[in-house]
């Protein structure tokens, strides 16, 4: 069993509008019948309501009222509003409340595993995806695809297996997927943890996941390495730069697609899904839905 988690919440300043996410919600919520356990704030539960068919499991929950809620980042909004405006060099296009956002996922996630495990509802799989992430043309309704994913970790797991170098201890329900879309630069090589956040663009936390036990140790390193930077004070408010890190730290606890050497997709084609940031949709796809992909491209 397969449980997807989402969010959505209003921001003061937002890249996109009420009717962008109703559009995307509908293409998420109404159309991928996949169980969703979904927060929000309780003015934009109806919203979230209303996107979904009643025969798809929808869980939505409403006890975090804005971001700054969710207890990671309680009481953060002052210290992001300083690292926004000292820190950031995307800060044009980015708020402290856009920050807490992308640092809340990991905790969402195993937030949704504890309340769900405690109705007596348990999954093998569980991601993380975000709201506004089907954005154009999709044909897949059972997504991610059970049988693929079950075949991606068998196969990470089996090639982890016949490694000498420690990896050999990693176990299939140990591993976390995330999608890439490039890789680390030539100088990053010789990257150390002292150095902090890594911030380059190629991690992508629109989606990623794992068994129950995976995302709750994944939720624990990402903070632990969060109350860490920000203790030295370095910027964490990009949530890729503190995933990108984690990669490097842990790198037999993570697998991945990389969509960067992927052509003929990122083109024009009206709303049909051809954006190479989210391959994984395609990759993670049921056959049939996939080989629509492929026709429209």
């Amino acid at each position: 069993r397969i449980l997807l988690v989402s969010a959505l919440y209003r921001l003061s300043h937002s890249k996109h509008s009420d009717s962008d996410y109703a559009y995307w919600l509908k293409s998420f919520l109404g159309q991928i019948s996949t169980d969703v356990y979904f927060f929000t704030s309780p003015d934009l539960s109806s919203l979230v309501l209303s996107s979904r068919p009643s025969p798809h499991p929808l869980y939505i929950n409403t006890t975090f009222q804005t971001p700054f809620s969710v207890p990671p980042v309680h009481n953060l909004s002052s210290v992001y509003t300083t690292q926004h405006d000292d820190l950031d060099p995307e800060r044009s296009h980015h708020s402290p409340e856009l920050y807490a956002v992308w640092n809340a996922k990991p905790y969402l996630v195993t937030q949704a595993i504890e309340n769900l495990e405690r109705q007596g509802k348990t999954y093998d799989y569980v991601f993380w995806n975000d709201a506004g992430s089907f954005r154009y043309t999709h044909w897949y309704d059972v997504w991610p695809e059970p049988a693929r994913v079950e075949q991606v970790w068998e196969e990470a797991a089996t090639s982890l297996r016949g490694r000498d170098d420690g990896a050999s201890g990693v176990e299939k329900k140990d591993l976390v997927f995330f999608p890439i879309a490039g890789f680390p630069w030539f100088v990053h090589r010789w990257w150390e943890e002292r150095h902090g956040p890594l911030p380059v663009d190629f991690s992508e936390g629109s989606f990623f996941g794992g068994s129950p036990s995976a995302m709750h140790w994944f939720s624990h390193v990402f903070y632990t390495y969060h109350d860490h930077y920000l203790s030295r004070s370095l910027f964490i408010g990009k949530d890729q730069s503190i995933y990108n890190s984690l990669f490097l730290l842990f790198p037999d606890r993570f697998i991945t697609v990389s969509s960067a050497e992927v052509t003929g997709m990122d083109i024009n084609l009206g709303t049909v899904c051809c954006r190479q940031w989210w391959y994984y949709h395609f990759w993670f796809g049921s056959e049939k839905g996939g080989q629509k992909a492929i026709e429209s491209w």
